[in-house]
């Protein structure tokens, strides 16, 4: 299971790493400034997280190393196809970006979620803390997109196309 662990924890070091290039992205492209606020302060926390799991890996004294994330690549591609397939200015566009910045939140959470129960389970429990402190950053990030996206952007969106 160490083994395990370790592997998902270098795949998800390369996920928040990646990501790194991909929420400026998203933000260039919102017009909403409460979406560019928000993208812009989880690009700071993302970068809190590498740090974070930097520490976990020098903790279980590794060296920190990066796995690439197939499933991270393609939300990123399919960020590309929004951005490409939407009107710049849009709230149809920012709906987008915010479905997109959810998948990859919900790559996150679930990754989290599944390496805090084995470090649980190994009896890593400073490591524990670390991992829970992050998902919770990131389900409190996805609850701020799904109120946005519900209390203004989605209605904005559907006014595009009815008009």
């Amino acid at each position: 299971m160490e083994k395990l662990f370790f592997g998902e924890l270098r795949e998800i070091y390369g996920a928040e790493k990646h990501q790194i290039m991909i929420f400026p992205l998203l933000k260039k492209a919102a017009s909403s400034l409460q979406l560019q606020n928000a993208l812009a302060n989880h690009l700071d926390t993302t970068r809190e997280h590498i740090t974070r799991l930097e520490k976990v890996f020098r903790m279980l004294g590794k060296r920190p190393a990066a796995r690439e994330s197939e499933a991270i690549l393609g939300i990123g591609r399919e960020a590309e196809t929004v951005i490409g397939t939407t009107k710049k200015g849009t709230a149809t566009r920012d709906a987008g970006l915010i479905v997109t910045a959810q998948k990859l939140e919900h790559y996150e959470i679930s990754s989290y979620g599944s390496l805090a129960q084995m470090a649980r389970t190994l009896e890593y429990d400073d490591i524990l803390d670390i991992l829970e402190t992050i998902l919770y950053e990131e389900k409190e990030f996805d609850d701020l997109l799904t109120a946005l996206a519900e209390n203004y952007i989605n209605t904005e969106a559907s006014r595009e196309y009815a008009e």
